[in-house]
């Protein structure tokens, strides 16, 4: 098991409160998000990483090598981490999908009981947080079995379980469909879409479970009220 983190954007939404620092770097609880993400990893027996960095890469690696050690990870670089998104900064980073594989946002700060939902799940996983949700949020639409049969943000609202909150687990025998859909992605130009898109490629034919993320805590960073609620979530 190794766990992948994609952490190349600029985090422009937030830069009014960060000053331009990257999301991952930031210190919500004593930690930042991304040495946080790391940790919960570590501690639940996933010791080896690749991160995909871009913006600002000097310092998000000299971070990420402050709590790991060389030989636990790999960096990917996107160098266009400006003008594309998760599909592109997951497709640079394919050759490394070829084990089961944790799969973070980088921007994800999570109650620590979650993560083992998804490593004692023999099937590939992804968590959702089951509520009512919004045009922007990323979307699934789930069969009777609890398994995802449709992905993204462009969903009908009225079909949907709730929002996939940017945490999953592939196992190996799925990703080389995953594989395959982000380099179709890529030579259809959709390099500033979300890896999701690759994901709702192949969803609707293979077990993907949809595990709730129940009462846990758990928020993606993208807005300044996300942050000032994480801050409310994690300073605990």
């Amino acid at each position: 098991m190794q766990a992948i983190i994609l952490a190349a954007g600029m985090g422009r939404r937030l830069n009014s409160l960060t000053g331009g620092l990257p999301k991952p770097m930031l210190k919500i609880t004593d930690k930042s998000v991304i040495h946080y993400q790391i940790e919960k990893c570590l501690q639940n027996g996933v010791m080896h990483f690749v991160i995909v960095i871009g913006y600002r890469q000097a310092e998000m690696k000299e971070h990420v090598l402050e709590i790991l050690s060389p030989e636990q990870v790999i960096f990917v670089i996107n160098p266009d981490f400006a003008v594309t998104n998760t599909l592109y900064s997951l497709f640079l980073a394919r050759e490394f999908l070829d084990k089961d594989t944790l799969y973070f946002n980088g921007d994800v700060l999570f109650e620590e009981k979650l993560l083992p939902m998804l490593l004692d799940n023999p099937v590939s996983s992804i968590l959702v947080e089951m509520k009512v949700c919004g045009a922007e949020e990323v979307k699934v639409i789930i069969n009777e079995a609890g398994y995802v049969t449709a992905i993204g943000k462009e969903l009908s609202l009225e079909e949907c379980a709730g929002e996939f909150i940017g945490i999953a687990c592939f196992r190996k025998e799925v990703l080389g469909r995953m594989v395959k859909f982000l380099e179709l992605g890529v030579e259809a130009q959709q390099h500033n879409n979300y890896f999701e898109y690759a994901v709702n490629k192949f969803c609707g034919g293979i077990e993907i479970m949809a595990i709730s993320t129940g009462d846990a805590a758990v928020i993606e960073i993208d807005f300044p009220e996300d942050l000032k609620r994480a801050k409310a979530l994690f300073s605990k």
